[in-house]
């Protein structure tokens, strides 16, 4: 057995571990399949929408819910439970996208500066907390009023805004990994620091990383709503979350079923993942328990 297998390889990271203990209570349960839930009707939307969610039938508008529309229609006579099913899969898509680019982006910026040090470790923390200063919905403004409005504006603003945490997440990890004995006796040994880094770094650096992208999911999730809400997000006719109830907003009174059901899609979809980063962090730091 080599020294590196001694010192450090029951240490590496492992997802199946983690999902493993995930399902420990009712809660965390509830949360993992309503997560699943709407990631299944997201991908699946053009096949379980009953309508056509941009047709319009002007001698249906605004109609309460009923056997023809589970969940009535917009001012425009759509059909509201397939605008809600495609709304969804445009805010998933954005979450998974921002997340996906901001722990790419970050990750990367993060274990460089943790990994260098000296100026480009001061360089990289002094752009992070520049980014950091601003909250991230008005970094995400300020990004879209350069770029214009849009979806990949959106996904581009968003993943600006949130990268940043990613590096300071991943830099904290990295400058006690690169302590451990399994890191010094690959450096003694010879290994190349990127082989360090992919090999020993990254793996261990997962945890954080994995409770952080749910966060950011979650978060990511709000803002494109939001950003949509106002018209600076997914643009209409394509149905997001936000612009349902944006639509919505003028009818609370004679057909409030428009803004209620996509408030509560968002409320259960972002619950549930804020719920799971929680049981992620439980998982992967069993011995941490709440005051």
């Amino acid at each position: 057995m080599s020294v590196l297998d001694v010192t450090g390889a029951d240490r590496t990271f492992r997802f199946g571990g983690v999902l493993s203990r995930i399902c420990h209570g009712p809660i965390e349960i509830a949360a993992v399949l309503i997560a699943a839930a709407y990631v299944i009707l997201a991908v699946g939307a053009p096949l379980l929408a009953p309508y056509d969610p941009n047709v319009q039938n002007l001698r249906a508008t605004l109609a309460s819910p009923s056997v023809q529309h589970w969940l009535g229609t917009d001012e425009y006579g759509r059909d509201l439970l397939s605008r809600l099913l495609f709304g969804a899969r445009s805010s998933i898509m954005v979450g998974a996208s921002v997340v996906a680019l901001s722990s790419l982006i970050g990750g990367a910026f993060g274990i460089l500066a943790g990994m260098r040090r000296g100026i480009v470790d001061t360089l990289v923390m002094r752009v992070s907390d520049v980014t950091m200063a601003f909250p991230q919905l008005v970094l995400a403004l300020g990004f879209i009023a350069a770029l214009g409005a849009g979806i990949t504006s959106a996904i581009i603003a968003l993943t600006a805004a949130y990268a940043p945490i990613f590096v300071r997440i991943v830099r904290s990890s990295v400058l006690v990994i690169r302590q451990e004995a399994y890191v010094e006796a690959a450096r003694l040994i010879g290994v190349s620091p990127v082989r360090i880094a992919l090999r020993h770094i990254l793996p261990n650096a997962m945890g954080p990383i994995l409770v952080q992208s749910a966060m950011t999911f979650a978060f990511a999730v709000l803002a494109e709503s939001s950003l949509s809400f106002v018209g600076l997000g997914v643009p209409p006719p394509t149905a997001s979350f936000g612009n349902i109830i944006a639509a919505g907003r003028d009818h609370v009174g004679d057909a409030p079923w428009i803004a209620t059901s996509a408030g509560v899609g968002i409320v259960l979809l972002v619950l549930s993942l804020l719920l799971l980063a929680d049981a992620f962090r439980d998982a992967i730091d069993p011995y941490q328990h709440r005051s």
